[in-house]
């Protein structure tokens, strides 16, 4: 575990690939792990943290950095929340080559904490990374409610190497006020298993 730490993200920082020719990937992160290692190693990463989210696609949570020596992209998923249409979505961005999106809405919007899990799952039909929102209760955790299946994440292991990240980013200009200041993203739990 890791004690408390504040990410404080400015505005117009984003990790996000949209074709045809949006390229982003300047939000502020901290590493969980000393330095990156092998992928194949990677088992499972889990997060809690909270905000004061007020402005469209504020974010903050989970980055799995992917880099391979000889690949001209680099690949990742983030995973946390987002603040869109007015209100708090759990989110998943998985980007290969671009980024796609999905949201749902967390089980206790007002839980200011929101706790995220990623890890490796295999079943007869191969192995895939797995996203939960991990619901906690008074004596613990309660439900594991699955967010996602990101099948390709594994497929190609072979010199990939992954980073283990906190993130956080705010990419509007602007805040919802008008003015300038960051996103300030608070974590304090943090678990990551290797090999």
């Amino acid at each position: 575990m890791t004690g408390e730490f504040t990410i404080v993200a400015p505005p117009s920082t984003d990790i996000w690939r949209k074709p045809p020719s949006t390229d982003s990937f300047n939000a502020p992160t901290r590493a969980l792990l000393p330095s990156a290692i092998p992928l194949r190693s990677f088992l499972r990463a889990r997060i809690t943290f909270s905000a004061s989210w007020t402005t469209r696609y504020d974010q903050g949570g989970l980055l799995l950095h992917l880099k391979h020596p000889t690949q001209p992209n680099d690949r990742w998923l983030k995973t946390g929340v987002e603040f869109y249409q007015g209100r708090v979505f759990l989110s998943t961005v998985a980007t290969q080559t671009y980024s796609d999106w999905s949201i749902a809405p967390p089980a206790d919007a007002g839980n200011p904490k929101v706790t995220i899990e990623v890890r490796r799952e295999g079943d007869e039909l191969g192995t895939s990374l797995w996203v939960y929102e991990i619901v906690k209760g008074a004596d613990g955790e309660v439900e594991r409610r699955p967010l996602r299946e990101v099948t390709w994440f594994f497929a190609e292991e072979e010199g990939w190497e992954i980073e283990v990240q906190a993130m956080a980013a705010r990419p509007a200009k602007e805040s919802v006020d008008g003015g300038s200041e960051g996103l300030a993203v608070t974590f304090d739990g943090v678990e990551v298993d290797v090999a």
